[in-house]
């Protein structure tokens, strides 16, 4: 992969349109769901599940849901009960949570806004205000996300793997980051295969996996 410009000199899709996207480390297409992961990624998701791989983040949301028994809910998320800095505030209280995202989800699953903090690994901070799962502004405007498995992850000895594997094995590479080259510096480093996409866009996600079943 070549080198890319500094992100100051343009806007996140203008970075994007000069990467190579042969290794499959960005999305960028507009619907993220029905984007094909890449190959890695498809295997590693699949083996996980101790199913086929895994094509697209749609599908993942839709495994995701059939192993919680439905949506995702308020309980099943990654509360912690000390300080982090990963955290959303809804209707004026405060939630801190081992992953950033699950703020996004927070969202999506409340009727109120809710303003969202966390820090990249690299320790820049990030802020972003949800309504619901249809709007995220974000600042910086650049900031994308990444979600990852590890590479080696094992399928689980049970029948489908409980939420708590799920966490381990995906949640230390869902991070926030300033820009795409900060996510590219921290990706060649950790054990995970890993995609990015646009921190503005991560509702559409967080959607899908707090979607209910028509009744």
């Amino acid at each position: 992969m070549t080198d890319e410009p500094c992100p100051c000199c343009g806007n996140v899709d203008e970075l994007a349109s000069e990467i190579e996207t042969s290794a499959g480390q960005w999305i960028r297409e507009e619907s993220v769901l029905d984007t094909e992961l890449p190959r890695g990624m498809r295997v590693a998701l699949g083996r996980f599940l101790g199913s086929d791989s895994i094509e697209t983040l749609g599908e993942w949301a839709c495994e995701v849901r059939q192993h919680v028994g439905g949506s995702i809910s308020v309980e099943e998320l990654c509360l912690s009960s000390e300080q982090t800095e990963h955290w959303g505030i809804v209707d004026g209280d405060q939630y801190y949570f081992a992953c950033f995202y699950d703020a996004v989800i927070l969202a999506a699953l409340s009727d109120q806004p809710v303003d969202i903090h966390t820090v990249s690994p690299a320790g820049d901070t990030i802020e972003a205000h949800a309504i619901g799962s249809s709007e995220l502004t974000v600042a910086p405007e650049e900031a994308i996300f990444s979600f990852g498995i590890e590479k080696t992850v094992e399928p689980s000895s049970d029948d489908s793997p409980t939420l708590e594997q799920g966490y381990a094995s995906i949640c230390p590479y869902v991070k926030a980051f300033p820009n795409f080259a900060a996510y590219e510096r921290w990706a060649k480093r950790v054990p995970a295969t890993t995609v990015a996409m646009p921190l503005a866009g991560a509702t559409e996600l967080a959607a899908e996996l707090v979607r209910r079943a028509p009744e």
